[in-house]
């Protein structure tokens, strides 16, 4: 893939927009202040102006969201408003994400179909048509009723794999199976926990079915995939579909705890040599060529074995890494919040590269390996102390105080409460302002009783 060097990343232009013209209405669909934060901190943020649709509960939690009901709701406010929108825009994961594209589809406004979007959120459906496309980057894997009742000889993969739900968030029920005994408990934890959870993806897949393969339908929205162990290093290639054309936007790499799930930093740019860079991104295109997305952001979860030269495909999501925005304009120069409304409005976005004020960045995940009561959160004076005392350094406070860490979204075997985000010369600068920013932020724990 060409990469454009600083100047010409200086050089490129964006879309003019008319002197005096009036901003551009955007609707957005479970739109959280952190993302409102971002938008107003875009190049021009004045081009466009936003109108939230929907009930934010809803869009916000799977566990109560209706899609049809509240597409249909979505958009009959958005017809009253008297004003033809220029697009629809959700920054966050599921369901908002999908009910924005739903939305756009019936007000016949540009984004990805419906469709390719469900087949990519579906681990099951998206690992058989990555298959079709790219046989040599996918994991064998098995679909894993939960309603069934399953022995050992039933199980084609030897022990240990991974088993997580065909649809999920932050590694939400996914486990490392060491055994039939751990298998048997993953299962029932499953049939407790998703139902609820998959409600709302199961109404959508039927809503938009994708065409696939033979026998691929009949697996639920709370079913089960099993899939081996996959050895390297973990990265996320972060790219943009516009026109059937795809473009790099960069590659983050993912740090993990040694019990190999949960994340302690995510850091950009990628230390992965460029010819793996771009073989993975040759494996993207092909993939999302076949699956039909097209005209909106992505990212693809590697594996690569630097060794072999392998990048192996962990997951496909058909919307941005809301979490990486930052790092993406502290090195490269924009928000990538910024092509997510572009591209939703009909705009070309111009992608900017190394233009930022810093080499390397990073996203660091502040967590804890047993679950506790938060006693004292940080206030704003102290993520006031961190952002002066580290010019762009950015903090979210995600547990406040009185909170139990167990009661917000975690994987299943840490608990996270926190993130900072820093921007340094390189990874020795960026490890001294971390030690820095955490002396600075003021967290008080008290055990779980």
């Amino acid at each position: 893939m060409p990469r454009k060097s600083r100047s010409e990343s200086r050089q490129a232009k964006r879309p003019a927009m008319a002197r005096g013209a009036p901003p551009r209405l955007v609707l957005t669909v479970g739109l959280a202040p952190h993302d409102a934060y971002w938008l107003a901190r875009i190049d021009r943020p004045e081009r466009f102006r936003y109108v939230a649709l929907g009930d934010f509960a809803q869009a916000d939690n799977p566990e109560l969201c209706r899609p049809r009901a509240f597409v249909a709701a979505a958009v009959r406010q958005a017809r009253r408003l008297g004003e033809r929108p220029a697009g629809v825009v959700a920054f966050d994961d599921y369901p908002a994400s999908l009910l924005a594209l739903a939305v756009a589809r019936e007000l016949g406004l540009p984004g990805p179909s419906l469709a390719a979007a469900v087949a990519c959120s579906h681990k099951a459906w998206s690992r058989v048509l990555q298959r079709a496309a790219a046989p040599s980057a996918v994991p064998r894997f098995q679909v894993i009723d939960p309603h069934r009742v399953y022995r050992p000889g039933d199980l084609e993969l030897p022990f240990p794999f991974w088993l997580k739900p065909v649809k999920s968030s932050m590694s939400y029920l996914g486990f490392r199976i060491a055994g039939f005994a751990d298998f048997e408990r993953a299962l029932a934890a499953s049939r407790a926990g998703l139902p609820r959870y998959t409600a709302a993806f199961g109404e959508l897949m039927k809503m938009a079915p994708p065409r696939l393969p033979a026998g691929a339908a009949r697996i639920g929205a709370d079913w089960l995939i099993a899939e081996e162990l996959l050895a390297g290093r973990q990265c996320t290639l972060d790219g943009m579909m516009r026109g059937g054309r795809m473009n790099v936007i960069g590659v983050v790499d993912s740090i993990r705890l040694p019990n190999r799930v949960s994340f302690a930093r995510f850091d950009y740019p990628s230390a992965l040599p460029g010819a793996l860079q771009d073989s993975m991104g040759a494996i993207a295109e092909r993939v999302l060529r076949r699956i039909g997305f097209d005209d909106g952001l992505f990212n693809i979860e590697f594996f690569v074995d630097s060794r072999h030269g392998r990048p192996m495909i962990i997951e496909i999501n058909p919307r941005f890494s809301p979490q990486f925005s930052d790092l993406f304009q502290k090195v490269d120069g924009t928000l990538t919040h910024q092509y997510v409304v572009e591209l939703a409005t009909g705009e070309a976005p111009s992608l900017t590269r190394r233009a930022g004020r810093h080499r390397v960045a990073a996203s660091c995940v502040l967590r804890s390996d047993t679950d506790l009561l938060v006693k004292r959160a940080p206030g704003q004076r102290d993520v006031a102390r961190v952002e002066a005392a580290l010019p762009d350094a950015h903090v979210s406070v995600l547990a406040g105080t009185g909170d139990r860490l167990s009661d917000l979204a975690q994987d299943s075997y840490t608990f996270r409460y926190g993130l900072i985000h820093l921007g340094a010369r390189d990874k020795t600068d960026l490890q001294g302002k971390l030690r820095r920013a955490k002396r600075l932020l003021r967290y008080e724990f008290a055990p779980v009783r």
